[in-house]
């Protein structure tokens, strides 16, 4: 991560806490812990704590998603983010990712 981003990140992962756990959740992978233990922070949560600091979470979701599936198929892009196989399919095609000879390709590759 670029600096400050990094500095801020790691005083976050230091001082992170579940919406309704109390004290720290140390042990949790999650960036933003949830409420059920070894969830994470549900999107319509995670969107209610950026609102105030005037980060619209639902362009930077899109955004990011759009940028994912220029680069991945659908089934992989499925896979990573536990998406319906349908709705990655939609994300890539609208991204203009349209490639399903993919897994063909991938069969005819060499073996090192």
């Amino acid at each position: 991560m670029p600096t400050p981003l990094d500095g801020l990140l790691a005083n976050l992962v230091n001082r992170r806490h579940g919406h309704t756990a109390v004290g720290r959740t140390a042990g949790s992978i999650w960036l933003f812990p949830g409420a059920a233990p070894g969830h994470s922070l549900s999107a319509r949560h995670l969107g209610a704590r950026l609102r105030p600091w005037g980060v619209p979470a639902r362009i930077g979701r899109n955004t990011a998603m759009m940028e994912l599936a220029t680069q991945l198929p659908a089934a992989v892009l499925s896979q990573l983010l536990g998406l319906h196989l349908g709705t990655a399919t939609i994300w890539c095609h609208d991204a203009g990712n349209a490639r399903p000879e993919y897994a063909a390709e991938v069969g005819r590759r060499q073996q090192p």
